[in-house]
């Protein structure tokens, strides 16, 4: 599925235009587009769990997440997580056949457990529902990233058999290790890694010279077919030497404009109001606004939130001088959600891109 999806893209680029082609074909798609949203995620995490019935009563918690590969392609992500008390091993893949994502593992006790479920509207929550017999207590795990991407929350929420909705029970707070969650902009100065272009914290060694990789699934892939990664790598440095100029890779915290004024905001007078004597609720910074109230999601909502991970994807990457490579991802929003406002965005950048 992941070598369709890339070959949709090349053609997508020869449909294009000669134009853009060669700059295109510079740089090929290293990470499956649905799982994009989740690249942040790549390395190792540290923090704490603590359960809300008592705070105090809290443990520690590691987080380890790498890519998957089949074939030299990166077809999930690898996890695993010391003193979780839900899962301990596992995998995230898309399921592209139920468009949902699916998280397969153990638990403490090694049982097999799995999860699925989707991406909220904003495209940047995943919440999880685990797999269970009909009178099992259900467990749902829900996943975001602070904004800076430097510390992701996990929710662990229970419903009983007799309750009517789920009930969180827990909650895990982990930072990445290696950045600064106040500055949240260390990452953008790392090298790159040379399988899949993302932040490389790690290196690996072959005939004496050393190559920065992002995680230990790229560690073992480049292991298996190094003279592929070596010249790979030599590829890359060369084009990078052709193309001076690129502008620097911009902080995960810091926001540079340059995509403002692109997407429609609504504006206050549009917005509804509340009702009188309601309050609003405060919640913790890194928390995302609560989904709008249960019940099945219209095919418009799931098409914009996947639009908008794939912009927010394509966003990052041009703002990190891989034009290339963003480009890809505009073109992709244009063809499969052309009536999103994200579609509106991704034209606009193709077009200035092109310019």
């Amino acid at each position: 599925m992941a070598r369709v999806a890339w070959l949709l893209g090349v053609l997508g680029i020869v449909l294009g235009g000669a134009s853009t082609a060669s700059a295109q074909n510079s740089e090929e798609r290293e990470v499956p587009a649905s799982l994009a949203p989740f690249e942040y995620l790549i390395g190792s995490w540290k923090g704490a769990g603590v359960p809300l019935a008592n705070r105090v009563r809290g443990w520690n918690e590691t987080h380890q997440w790498a890519w998957k590969f089949v074939k030299g392609v990166p077809v999930g992500m690898t996890m695993a997580f010391d003193g979780d008390k839900s899962v301990t091993k596992g995998q995230l893949t898309y399921d592209e056949a139920k468009k949902q994502y699916v998280l397969e593992g153990t638990d403490p006790a090694g049982k097999p457990v799995k999860f699925t479920g989707a991406l909220d509207k904003t495209g940047k929550r995943l919440t999880l529902e685990k797999a269970g017999k009909s009178g099992e207590v259900k467990e749902q795990l829900t996943l975001f990233p602070n904004s800076n991407q430097v510390r992701y929350t996990l929710w662990v929420a229970q419903k009983e058999a007799d309750s009517p909705q789920f009930k969180r029970v827990m909650e895990i707070g982990v930072t990445k290790e290696g950045e600064s969650f106040a500055a949240g902009a260390s990452a953008a100065n790392l090298p790159k890694c040379i399988l899949t272009g993302g932040a490389a914290a790690m290196t690996v060694t072959y005939q004496g010279k050393s190559y920065p990789i992002c995680c230990t699934g790229c560690r073992d892939e480049f292991n298996d077919n190094p003279e592929k990664y070596v010249k790979k790598a030599a590829l890359r440095a060369e084009q990078e030497a052709k193309s001076p100029g690129k502008p620097a890779a911009a902080g995960r915290g810091k926001d540079d404009g340059a995509f403002e004024g692109l997407v429609d905001e609504p504006k206050k007078k549009d917005m509804p109001k509340k009702k009188a004597g309601a309050s609003a609720k405060s919640k913790p910074a890194d928390e995302p606004a609560d989904d709008a109230p249960a019940g099945a999601k219209s095919d418009d909502d799931k098409n914009a939130a996947k639009a908008a991970a794939l912009l927010k994807s394509g966003q990052n990457l041009e703002k990190s001088g891989k034009t290339a490579a963003a480009l890809k991802y505009y073109q992709d929003i244009v063809k499969k959600y052309p009536d999103t406002p994200q579609a509106k965005t991704a034209a606009a950048r193709i077009k200035a891109i092109g310019e």
